[in-house]
């Protein structure tokens, strides 16, 4: 199949059959077998087997797992040099924590790449192809050379293929060639390169306009974009903001336990300890006081935060947009399919003049000439194609109309114009050549010349000149019906003569010179129900100081009765303070626009794709997080535009799905608001575990500062450090970040643009309130332990000791049981954390079962007394370090009810 792709250009339509054994029916499902197996599935990925040991590899090549690996080379070296000190023990402790950090490391992202991967699989990417003579939707990994591709606007191809059939084509080969400017496409052969071609379409470009038919003749990385494969797949992942501030984040707590280190090793110099203790011993802070099992537990939790927005039928493409739907405090929703139910339905056709319904023979011809400006597609499935043109054709089939026998009179087919809102059509109809245009009463407005009325079914008679007050009277009626909601098409024709129209191929240019001296045939009401669920979700935003702007192609008045009945805005507003039109958008600079919309203009109607931009542009300079919905090819922008790019997975355009970070699976305004949910509970969530993990930091630095500047013992060494952040760390921060959405997180304002993780009051709490209280509680014990057993001030106590021992090992048990206590109160910022939920998390409770295990464990367990060098004491004592749980809970509520009493 690659010899046909140095010519195909240059052939006559009639040949491409022949050359690639196919036919205008398509293929036959014994030859799609046969091919697939011959050229393999379409499909860019190169296989990369020794993808996953690469990335083992690389874990033991980041800089905390370097940094543990040499302490532990320098203890081993140290042991060796001076073997009473026992170094050795510290160096092989090292040598593990660095062997599970890294292997932590690599499961998590391992993890977080399999949920992505999972993701992808919600919404595969279907193509129309005809085959056996039918129009099939089949899998763009299950298309092959010779099969008929069916292209409409919006498409992204999937594959490189020759044009046999165009209808206004244009197609889009940025991803490609790198031009800007839409290429327009036929049918007829041409002499230049495959890669400069009109009659070509490639695999990773898009259609913007038109419709067409185009034979495939290569596949996979046989197409021009494959070819290029190894070089898309060897691009990484961006790091999404949060992440960003998370290496951020740890990088200030580096250089914090650095100068910490530094600190220790000048006061170790300054006292006469031995060069290599002092040098483990400053390796050993750093280690111990930088979080570096967090990064990867971000991730994590951002994958699987995405895939809990899935479920909800938010599939994300990129983590960037779990924690930006979170942060977003504007939402602009279109209307149809999303905060509508996209069941639309012609429930009128109404007489421009008398705004009576007219007679059914009239009705079924209106309907006829509707659909002479449609475009329609029959397929297996049913009908396909634009769903207001789906459901001209429905009711005009359900009102005794012959379908195939439209198709068969349309001469040509003239694609919608977003821009001029309206499409065209010419058609023989009742014997004579017809031209029809179908759109927005505006569009056509200056295009009438008669208006028709009184119910003659005869094409052109009886219509009144189209005058100032026929013209009012029509747009009255237009807008009555808007104002009930409906949505409003109107149809207006005129009949050609005989030779102006002739046989061969009709340029689109055409379209325009037509344009003129029409006659308004009759207004189509078409309603598309409100669905249920979106008033309660757009409450449910108001609710959480979110505003939800409406905006929309369709009239003033069907978009005001839409947002009135999405609850967008209240009943009892008028029009002109919470609504405007394209027509005033496109006169405001972008500082008048943002005083409008800080007065409180809700709904934008009549406008165009462009005009998305602008108004995200507004928010965006005002300080606003933007989520953007849209669905075709040219909202794209507006998307990309966007903080948060909302695309439909139903009714969306393949264009607007690529240029979307977030895609809705049922097109429903409700799962916004569900994701909106998971996302701020996401950052909530790694908020918690954050906040948990710095709050052990504050005992871990106690001791040390009381050692440096007071004769006494220390309370902790630097492998009880490690055991901490081994014990208290890594399962109980995975849980915190798998909690699931709290029930208050959509009662609160979204947060600032700016707000980062390392806020000063996270850290004052983490390391001046509970860690300072955990640090106190357990140093208490610590002396409590040594004053009991006779120690006197500035008496200095050596590892053998069995009275330093246990004073040691009640320091590191009641630390570990106290961060229970932190736990369970990170659970929520405002409430306790004591509810039924805490038993349906089963990661949390593994992880209290570890530090009560581990807290046991180093007082009494003899293999973890030698290798923590702790002794036991009387339970009486170890009582004390379990009341630690409740001092650090309560004493924390007692801050959260303090909290909530201020708010109130």
């Amino acid at each position: 199949m690659n010899e046909p792709g140095r010519q195909i250009q240059n052939l006559a339509k009639e040949k491409i059959f022949t050359l690639l054994h196919s036919r205008p029916e398509g293929l036959t499902g014994a030859e799609v077998e046969e091919r697939l197996r011959h050229v393999g599935r379409n499909t860019f990925e190169v296989p990369d087997r020794w993808k996953t040991l690469r990335g083992l590899i690389k874990q033991f090549t980041n800089f905390f797992t370097i940094l543990l690996i040499v302490s532990a080379g320098i203890c081993f070296g140290a042991h060796s040099i001076n073997p009473e000190e026992s170094m050795d023990i510290l160096g092989w402790a090292l040598a593990g924590v660095a062997l599970l950090n890294a292997l932590f490391s690599f499961i998590q992202e391992y993890r977080a790449e399999r949920a992505m991967e999972a993701l992808q699989k919600f919404l595969p990417q279907l193509v129309e192809v005809r085959r056996e003579g039918r129009i099939v939707k089949v899998q763009a990994t299950e298309i092959v050379p010779g099969d008929l591709l069916i292209l409409s606007e919006g498409d992204r191809i999937t594959a490189d293929a020759r044009i046999v059939e165009s209808e206004g084509l244009m197609a889009n080969n940025a991803p490609l060639t790198g031009e800007a400017a839409s290429v327009n496409l036929t049918a007829a052969p041409c002499a230049k390169r495959l890669t400069e071609a009109s009659n070509i379409v490639f695999a990773g470009c898009s259609i913007v306009r038109g419709t067409g038919q185009a034979l495939i003749f290569a596949t996979g990385l046989r197409t021009e974009f494959g070819k290029l494969a190894h070089l898309s797949q060897a691009i990484k992942r961006t790091p999404s903001p949060l992440e960003q501030e998370t290496a951020h984040m740890v990088r200030v707590l580096t250089v914090i336990a650095v100068i910490m280190g530094a600190i220790f090793f000048g006061y170790g110099v300054a006292t006469g300890r031995p060069l290599w203790v002092n040098l483990v011993f400053m390796m050993g802070i750093i280690v111990a006081n930088v979080p570096e099992g967090l990064l990867p537990t971000f991730t994590l939790s951002l994958a699987m935060g995405s895939l809990r927005m899935a479920k909800k039928n938010v599939l994300v493409k990129s983590l960037n947009a779990v924690e930006a739907l979170g942060a977003v405090h504007v939402v602009c929703s279109d209307k149809t399919g999303t905060l509508t139910m996209n069941s639309l339905s012609i429930t009128e056709i109404t007489d421009p003049l008398t705004g009576a319904a007219v007679a059914p023979g009239l009705y079924r011809q209106t309907l006829a000439l509707a659909l002479s400006a449609s475009e329609v597609r029959v397929t297996e499935n049913g009908l396909s194609g634009d769903p207001l043109d789906v459901a001209v054709a429905e009711r005009f089939t359900e009102a005794g109309g012959d379908l195939a026998a439209i198709q068969t009179n349309l001469r040509h087919y003239f694609a919608f114009d977003v821009a001029k809102r309206r499409s065209a059509g010419i058609v023989d109809y009742q014997g004579k050549k017809v031209f029809v245009v179908k759109g927005a009463f505006e569009a056509l407005r200056p295009m009438l010349a008669a208006v028709a009325s009184g119910g003659n079914e005869k094409m052109g008679e009886g219509s009144v000149p189209a005058d100032t007050v026929s013209l009012d009277q029509a747009e009255a009626t237009m807008s009555a019906m808007a104002a009930r909601g409906l949505r409003v098409i109107v149809v207006a024709f005129k009949v050609l003569e005989d030779d102006l129209v002739t046989s061969g191929e009709i340029p689109d240019a055409m379209q325009e010179s037509l344009e003129g001296d029409l006659i308004l045939a009759g207004l189509i009401g078409i309603e598309d129900p409100v669905r249920p669920e979106v008033p309660a979700a757009v409450d449910k935003c108001h609710g959480a100081s979110i505003d939800v702007i409406l905006i929309t192609g369709d009239h003033p008045e069907t978009a005001l009765a839409i947002a009135r009945k999405s609850n967008i805005v209240a009943p009892e507003e008028v029009a002109h303070a919470c609504a405007m039109t394209g027509e005033e958008l496109s006169s405001h600079r972008e500082e008048e626009l943002m005083a409008k919309l800080a007065q409180g203009i809700r709904v934008f109607a009549r406008t165009t794709p462009e005009q998305k931009m602008k108004i995200v542009a507004a928010l965006k300079a005002m300080g606003k997080v933007v989520a953007m919905t849209g669905d075709g090819v040219n909202d794209a922008p507006a998307l990309k535009a966007a903080d948060v790019g909302i695309a439909m997975g139903r009714q969306g355009t393949d264009v607007a799905r690529e240029s979307a970070q977030i895609i809705l699976l049922d097109d429903n305004f409700a799962s916004i608001v569900a994701g909106i949910e998971e996302g701020r509970c996401v950052f909530e969530n790694i908020k918690k575990f954050t906040n948990y993990v710095l709050v052990s930091n504050g005992p871990e630095i106690l001791p040390y500062l009381l050692y440096i500047l007071l004769p006494v013992p220390l309370a902790l060494n630097v492998i009880h450090i490690l055991s901490i952040d081994l014990g208290t760390d890594i399962i109980p921060s995975m849980a915190l970040g798998q909690e699931p959405p709290d029930s208050e997180a959509m009662r609160k304002p979204p947060r600032a643009r700016e707000q980062g993780l390392l806020t000063p009051a996270l850290i004052t709490h983490s390391y001046l309130f509970l860690g300072l209280l955990e640090g106190a509680w357990s140093l208490a014990l610590f002396f409590y332990v040594l004053l009991a057993g006779g120690w006197t001030y500035g008496q200095e106590l050596t590892l053998a000791d069995p009275l330093y021992r246990s004073a040691m090992g009640i320091a590191l048990s009641t630390i570990l049981l106290m961060q229970i206590g932190n736990l369970v109160g990170r659970r929520f910022s405002r409430r306790s954390g004591l509810d039924k939920g805490i038993f349906r998390n089963r990661l949390l409770l593994l992880g209290i079962m570890i530090q009560v295990v581990f807290s046991w464990a180093t007082l009494y367990f003899p293999p973890m007394q030698k290798v923590l060098h702790t002794g036991p004491v009387p339970l009486s004592i170890y009582g004390l370090a379990w009341f630690g749980i409740v001092l650090i809970f309560g004493v924390d509520y007692l801050r959260k009810r303090i909290m909530v009493g201020r708010e109130r």
